[in-house]
């Protein structure tokens, strides 16, 4: 439900239930006499109490979802103060210019004290801080923006769009080993693009694997010049899509960017190299058949839990389990085809 519904469900609730009260009050007397004390021809006080639980219920949902929105705003006024600071002390800024950002810095953080609420819950243990999080639109206030919406059965789940429909979702993310189709780092997010996910499922792998990748692909989702450039500075080469691929990994299209994308360039360059065709196209034995795998022949489709870390504790064990059969595979061997039937 949108912020801007929440308000006029809210109005609305309020006039039906002073409208029942009324009605109710009024009609006290005659009902006694007509149909006995304590007698009713309606069940006012049913309809009543199902009114307040949904006013309830909404108004909840509604001053959550301004904490959040408030939450939100505030830390991006730490961060337009932390740029700030940051243009202070560099030495070319002039002293005019040094005493503007120093003034907007305060403002930006003294805005950020009054949004920012310290009853709030703190996160649950163990949530992953490192990767994007999809926050409500907030106007400059603070305030939600008519449109931001807030699911009143799992709230951290965010609407998504997938085969062409939309649906309440979370983000799944795991990094595959190219030998034995392994998963080597995984995680789940409630932001839909996936671009920001890029960085942070790349150090997992590193952390994980004690290693750094010789190379690293990537479909165009997660294309960035950030994202090339902390590949790079990380020590792995990046293979990242920069349009559409046809089944060979070859490119197809490369959709209109803005002049002067140096990175861009360079990538199409490289995919387009036999090297970079002949890498590129290994995704379709590399990390597409472990999600095949995962759907179609675990039957894994959706997730069993609610709140974003119970469903990043989940998305880990089903990454487990299917190591675990990867693993089974490598150093066992599947039994004999006659011990099957």
């Amino acid at each position: 439900m949108s912020h801007e519904r929440m308000l006029k469900d809210e109005a609305r609730l309020k006039a039906e239930i002073e409208a029942l009260l009324a009605r109710a009050a009024n009609a006290d007397a005659a009902e006694d006499a007509q149909y006995g004390v304590g007698q009713e021809p309606e069940d006012v006080p049913a309809e009543l109490q199902r009114r307040e639980d949904r006013l309830a219920k909404i108004r909840a949902a509604r001053e959550a979802l301004e904490q959040e929105a408030a939450a939100a705003r505030a830390a991006e006024l730490i961060a337009m103060a932390d740029d700030l600071r940051a243009k202070v002390a560099d030495p070319t800024t002039s002293p005019r210019d040094q005493a503007a950002f120093t003034t907007r810095a305060a403002q930006h953080d003294q805005h950020a004290a009054e949004l920012d609420d310290d009853d709030r819950d703190p996160p649950p243990p163990g949530s992953d801080d490192d990767l994007p999080r999809h926050t409500p639109p907030t106007d400059p206030d603070g305030t939600p923006k008519p449109t931001a919406q807030r699911n009143f059965t799992d709230p951290d789940s965010r609407i998504m769009l997938r085969d062409g429909g939309f649906l309440q979702a979370y983000n799944a993310q795991i990094a595959v080993d190219e030998d034995h189709q392994i998963i080597v780092a995984a995680a789940v997010g409630n932001q839909a693009p996936d671009a920001e996910y890029f960085e942070p499922m790349l150090e997992r792998i590193v952390d994980n694997c004690d290693a750094v990748p010789t190379c690293i692909t990537a479909d165009a989702g997660y294309f960035s010049a950030d994202n090339v450039h902390a590949a790079e500075h990380m020590g792995t080469e990046p293979f990242i899509a920069v349009g559409r691929h046809r089944r060979d990994g070859t490119p197809d299209t490369l959709p209109i960017f803005k002049s002067g994308s140096e990175e861009l360039v360079r990538m199409r360059a490289t995919l387009l190299s036999p090297r970079g065709r002949a890498i590129y196209a290994r995704r379709k034995s590399t990390v597409e058949p472990v999600f095949g795998q995962i759907r179609a022949a675990r039957g894994f489709h959706h997730f069993s839990f609610r709140c974003l870390f119970k469903t990043r504790c989940e998305w880990l064990f089903v990454c487990l389990t299917h190591n675990l059969l990867k693993l089974y595979r490598a150093t066992v061997g599947a039994p004999p085809l006659a011990a099957l039937a």
